[in-house]
């Protein structure tokens, strides 16, 4: 059973079924953020403004704890972002090594500006230092700098792929936390899909494609109540 890294009271197992919750996160958030540590105060501004549902909140704070010390850098970048708070965490927590992040989507969702504005309440430090680009990610390689670190959660199917590309275009750090391998394209062995099922074979193939590019790979995960599709991969280039 993989632990909670952020919000260690949702261990409690009566709890931890509350952090796949689909709804959005409200007015009753301090009841079980109820803290005067900034991510307890983050959620609750998240909460008063009906910003986003639990199950991504959560998504996005796991994640984030998981990855953090490996993708320090001064730019980066959280590729197909969608309400952008995974990538924003890194202006949060991160302020004294990440000087930009660039939030990339093709469309840029009603929901961001609610977390720009829990952002301004509670961590105003972090708004100048957001982006928000709306692009597809196969634009990214020509807006982010060289060494720029990359962020890619849930990117449907073959995006995260498209992510991974970048991350070597541009020799930074990756994570990635895939999802709908049933979009991704064959191409890990069909032997080896086969053996394996379609998901562990992907992730396999997407590993040694990055050990072959010079990148240290780590396998980690986020608790399973909050996503099924919760495998981490993590390449830093050279370690």
């Amino acid at each position: 059973m993989v632990a909670f890294k952020t919000f260690r009271r949702f261990n409690d197992p009566a709890l931890r079924p509350l952090a796949g919750v689909r709804a959005r996160i409200d007015g009753r958030a301090p009841e079980y953020f109820g803290s005067e540590s900034l991510p307890d105060k983050l959620v609750c501004a998240l909460g008063r403004r009906k910003a986003l549902p639990i199950k991504e909140i959560f998504e996005s704070f796991e994640f984030f704890a998981r990855v953090r010390r490996r993708l320090r850098a001064p730019h980066v970048a959280d590729l197909c972002c969608g309400h952008g708070l995974t990538g924003a965490l890194f202006a949060v927590f991160e302020g004294d090594t990440v000087e930009r992040v660039t939030l990339l989507d093709k469309r840029r969702p009603d929901n961001h500006d609610q977390v720009l504005e829990a952002l301004k309440e509670v961590a105003p430090w972090a708004v100048g230092r957001l982006e928000f680009v709306q692009a597809p990610v196969s634009r990214a390689g020509s807006i982010l700098s060289q060494g720029a670190s990359v962020v890619g959660v849930h990117a449907c199917g073959a995006r995260t792929d498209r992510c991974l590309d970048v991350a070597l275009e541009k020799g930074g750090a990756v994570a990635v936390m895939p999802c709908c391998y049933f979009k991704t394209t064959p191409a890990a062995p069909r032997a080896v899909r086969s053996a394996l099922g379609a998901e562990i074979a992907t992730d396999v193939h997407r590993t040694y494609r990055l050990e072959a590019a010079g990148y240290t790979v780590q396998w980690s995960a986020i608790p399973e109540e909050i996503s099924s599709m919760n495998r981490i991969i993590v390449g830093v280039k050279g370690r």
